[in-house]
C-alpha cells in the first residue's frame, strides 16, 4: 500500500470564483495562512486563471459559460462553495468535474480537508484518464500487431504462438510495448526476427 503524503499548498495560487462576502473573505484567509495566494472574483474569469493551481466557484450561482473550458475538463482541481441542497444546483455542479466541496456558509475548519481530497481526486483522475487514452492508442495498434504475427508465419514458417512469442520478445528487448515494436516494424527488421528464429530452432534441434 502507497504511503499518503499530506501535499504542501504552500506557493499555489488559487482563485475564488464568488462574489465578494464575509465568507469568501475567511475562505480567502485560510487559504493565506496554508501559504498561497488567493485572487476572488466574480462573474468573470481571470484571463490568466487557467494557470491557478485550484479553483473555488459558487455552485449556488454557477452557470453554463461560467469556465473558459469545455464542461468537465478543468485543468485543476475544482471545488464546489455549496449552500443549496438543490436537485438542479448539485447536478450543475458535478457536470463541472468537481474533485471536492465546502458546504457555506464557510466555517473554520474544512478548507484544508477540501483540498487534499480535491488534489487527490483531481489526479487519480488524471491518471485514470492517461491510462485510458494510453489503452486506446495500444487498441488502434493492434492491427499492427496482427499483421506482424501473419507475415512471420507466411515467411518464417511459424504457427501463431510461436510467432507472437517471437515479436513480443523482440519487444521486450527493446523495453517497448508490441504494439509499439510492431508499428515499427519493417522488411528488414522482420528479416531479421526470422533469421534469429531460425538459428533458435536449429539450436535446439542440434
Amino acid at each position: 500500500m502507497t504511503r499518503f503524503r499530506t501535499p504542501n499548498f504552500r506557493g499555489r495560487h488559487a482563485i475564488i470564483l464568488h462574489r465578494s462576502s464575509k465568507g469568501t473573505g475567511q475562505l480567502a484567509r485560510q487559504l493565506e495562512r496554508l501559504g498561497m495566494t488567493v485572487e476572488v472574483c466574480w462573474p468573470d474569469f481571470p484571463a490568466e486563471g487557467s494557470s491557478a493551481d485550484v479553483v473555488f466557484f459558487d455552485a449556488d450561482n454557477g452557470f453554463d459559460g461560467l469556465f473558459p473550458w469545455a464542461q468537465g475538463e478543468a485543468p485543476m482541481p475544482l471545488i464546489a462553495l455549496l449552500g443549496s441542497e438543490l436537485p438542479g444546483r448539485l447536478e450543475w455542479a458535478l457536470a463541472q468535474g468537481i474533485a471536492s466541496h465546502v458546504v457555506k456558509p464557510v466555517q473554520s475548519s474544512g478548507v484544508f480537508s477540501a483540498l487534499v481530497i480535491a488534489a487527490s481526486n483531481f489526479d487519480a483522475a488524471k491518471t485514470q484518464q492517461e491510462q485510458f487514452e494510453e489503452l486506446q492508442a495500444r487498441l488502434g495498434r493492434r492491427p499492427d500487431v496482427i499483421r506482424a504475427v501473419v507475415n512471420l508465419m507466411q515467411l518464417g514458417l511459424l504457427d501463431e504462438d510461436t510467432a507472437f512469442s517471437c515479436l513480443r520478445s523482440a519487444a521486450m528487448d527493446e523495453r517497448i510495448t508490441i504494439e509499439e515494436f510492431c508499428s515499427r516494424l519493417d522488411a528488414d527488421r522482420l528479416a531479421q526476427l526470422i533469421r534469429h528464429q531460425s538459428r533458435d530452432k536449429w539450436r535446439v534441434e542440434e
